[in-house]
């Protein structure tokens, strides 16, 4: 992963427990997914690499409520 990546703060997502970009997110407490499902907002254009989103930091977990949603 580009090292300029690794140096952006992260949060972790309230609901699946995944970091992500803090600036990735419209809702500071959710990742880009959470956030999407949950509430509608747009969500990251996910590019996978090492298990991690390169756009957004998220690891591809989902809770099983998201995944009910999705």
């Amino acid at each position: 992963m580009d090292s300029k990546l690794a140096k952006r703060d992260t949060n972790a997502c309230g609901e699946c427990g995944s970091l992500y970009f803090a600036d990735a997110s419209k809702i500071m407490a959710l990742c880009p997914e959470c956030a999407h499902w949950l509430y509608g907002y747009s969500n990251c254009n996910h590019t996978m690499e090492q298990d991690r989103c390169l756009r957004c930091y998220w690891d591809g977990s989902v809770t099983s409520y998201v995944q009910s949603l999705k």
